[in-house]
């Protein structure tokens, strides 16, 4: 199988979609990860408050498409997101519950398949508020190979926080390289999150 080429993430427009939202992209190079070229950031963060650095989370959403010629387990995609997001988000603050937690993380996951926006925000159902995107900006559609997590607030059902890496993925890596490239595509996506270590 060949790479899966995407376009790159500058040229998305995603800063009405959060009252008070700011885009941030390719700030700092994107360093290297494992089974995975031409790397690209977009971060879309509501800067009406301070983001979180502290607090518990349990999981949102995960929306998972990979075209079915990959022959790629759903269930092993899932469980490799977990890990690597249960290994990271203590680095930002954050710990694992399942029982109230202050905050839902969420994750989409793409390879050779497509999402709109619209469609990822609706998944949520009630328990996302978001402002609707003015007429004269353009519907984004995340295309094949995007990896997207959010932060949303609980209380408030609000998204405080979304990041998303594009990059050819090479779809030969070896099932034991898999987890390895999946922890730096998170590792990499979370060091754009603002934190004690990572200020912005």
């Amino acid at each position: 199988m060949r790479p899966v080429g995407y376009a790159g993430l500058c040229a998305w427009a995603l800063g009405a979609l959060v009252a008070g939202g700011r885009e941030a992209e390719g700030a700092d190079a994107v360093r290297p990860i494992e089974g995975a070229t031409n790397a690209s950031i977009h971060v879309l963060y509501d800067t009406t408050r301070a983001l979180p650095v502290a607090g518990t989370f349990g999981w949102g959403i995960s929306m998972l498409r990979v075209d079915s010629a990959h022959k790629v387990l759903l269930s092993e995609v899932e469980e490799r997101m977990h890990r690597s997001l249960l290994e990271a988000l203590p680095a930002e603050g954050f710990t694992y519950t399942n029982q109230a937690p202050d905050y839902l993380v969420g994750f989409a996951f793409l390879s050779g398949a497509s999402l709109s926006e619209a469609e990822l925000n609706a998944s949520y159902g009630n328990l996302l508020a978001f402002p609707t995107r003015p007429k004269t900006e353009p519907s984004v559609n995340y295309d094949a190979g995007v990896l997207i997590v959010d932060v949303v607030e609980c209380a408030r059902g609000r998204l405080l926080w979304r990041g998303a890496v594009k990059s050819d993925i090479d779809l030969n890596l070896p099932d034991d390289r898999k987890q390895a490239r999946c922890d730096g595509a998170i590792r990499e996506l979370l060091r754009h999150y603002p934190s004690p270590a990572n200020p912005r």
